[in-house]
């Protein structure tokens, strides 16, 4: 069982913790997306297991819930670990945006780190593949519907805080 802890929409906490997967109208949870990027600019993308309830079968950048009494630098130096196998080097992280969707806030985070993809150790239930990508494989993907949809909404803006012409 996953516990969270739940904020309103000004994420203040509620002082309240629930099970992830209770959503109630104007409480919210905390979420993580982490891009690593290597020092050729392409992104470290995974698919996901097809037996997840969102987006299965689909690339995307690692990410999850932010457990309860965790912060969402912590929760994204976990999921790494857990998702990919990949110990961050904390350096290099960047917090880079959040926002705020129907029932999570959502923090987007930074890595700049050369990863070897041979070296990557699958938390099975979670993804099922990892690769590198360009942007434009990436944009290629989410014109081809393989990508999960939840990043499209601000992939420009990431790419923008990145100061990438594109």
């Amino acid at each position: 069982m996953e516990l969270v802890d739940k904020f309103d929409n000004k994420r203040q906490s509620l002082n309240k913790t629930t099970e992830r997967q209770v959503k109630v109208e104007g409480e919210y949870r905390q979420s993580v997306h982490i891009w690593i990027q290597n020092s050729k600019g392409e992104f470290l993308i995974q698919k996901r297991s097809p037996n997840k309830n969102t987006f299965p079968n689909k690339w995307a950048p690692t990410g999850g819930g932010v457990e309860a009494g965790e912060g969402t630098f912590e929760a994204a130096l976990r999921e790494c670990k857990e998702e990919l196998g990949i110990d961050i080097e904390v350096d290099k992280m960047e917090y880079i945006l959040s926002f705020k969707r129907k029932f999570d806030f959502m923090d987007v985070w930074l890595v700049k780190q050369d990863v070897e993809i041979s070296n990557l150790v699958l938390q099975e239930e979670e993804v099922i593949d990892a690769k590198w990508a360009t942007i434009e494989e990436i944009r290629e993907l989410m014109k081809k519907d393989e990508f999960a949809r939840s990043i499209a909404i601000y992939f420009d803006m990431l790419l923008d805080l990145l100061e990438y012409p594109y």
